[in-house]
């Protein structure tokens, strides 16, 4: 009877320890964003993903395209242009549709967004007004038009970021922010991106 006991209290306790080790491994959605760990703070799903001067979690400005690749966060494009041309994210690695990664010469020279789903560090994201933009970076803010819609504007954001040679810049219909991006200068301020 005890060896009974014995048998189905080791049972029980070897199924914890695979249920605990099993919750462990699984695959999570959390993505990597923000400025106070090392890659940011984890946040719990895929729509928390934002976007600065300096990347987008882990995907980092200026790092080389292969490492990306291997990390498993972005798509190599076999036709991709060495000069300069776009690739996508990875699927499962977190990040939303409406992320393009312009590489040039084989690193990552900025992030364009283009969907709501993503914000800035500082919570901007598309549909935003431009007042909102100028609230919250402030005396940073320089607003050019826009050279293909009347009335638009581009509103770039150099801040600390200035000497390191990275910037932001939203574009907007005039009143709202229609896309924006993050990466270094000068490619982060090309309109036409790679053409």
């Amino acid at each position: 009877m005890k060896t009974q006991r014995s048998v189905a209290g080791a049972f029980v306790v070897m199924m914890v320890v695979a249920s605990l080790v099993a919750a462990c491994n699984r695959e999570s959605d959390a993505v990597v964003k923000g400025r106070t760990g090392p890659n940011g703070a984890s946040r719990d799903t895929a729509s928390d993903v934002a976007v600065s001067e300096d990347g987008l979690g882990p995907i980092q400005i200026g790092m080389n395209l292969s490492d990306a690749v291997n990390m498993g966060l972005l798509n190599d494009n076999p036709t991709r242009n060495p000069q300069c041309d776009w690739v996508y994210p990875a699927v499962g690695a977190g990040i939303p549709d409406g992320v393009n990664v312009m590489v040039v010469n084989g690193k990552i020279a900025r992030i364009d967004v283009d969907t709501g789903v993503v914000t800035t560090e500082d919570g901007v994201k598309i549909g935003d007004s431009e007042d909102k933009v100028k609230t919250v970076y402030g005396d940073d803010v320089k607003v050019e038009p826009h050279k293909y819609i009347e009335g638009g504007h581009y509103m770039t954001i150099l801040g600390d970021s200035a000497s390191a040679g990275k910037a932001l810049v939203f574009e907007t219909d005039g009143k709202r922010v229609t896309a924006f991006r993050g990466g270094r200068l000068p490619e982060v301020k090309w309109v036409e991106g790679c053409s």
